[in-house]
């Protein structure tokens, strides 16, 4: 099963359903903005993480 965001980034809507559905619904709705984002998108946009695998920090060495 392909993990998908349960909840949008920019606004409280959720229950997209499938991933198609989620990235449906970002492209339409805010066309300028990425829909995956990275830690560094997070807070440059002051948003909440979702618990994804791409919002994680890399360890640097």
């Amino acid at each position: 099963m392909t993990t998908f965001l349960p909840k949008c980034y920019y606004y409280n809507e959720n229950d997209f359903g499938t991933v198609d559905g989620y990235e449906r619904h970002v492209i339409t709705r805010y066309p300028n903005l990425p829909g995956r984002l990275g830690p560094a998108d997070i807070e440059l946009y002051n948003l909440k993480r979702q618990g994804m695998s791409w919002e994680r920090e890399i360890n640097r060495i």
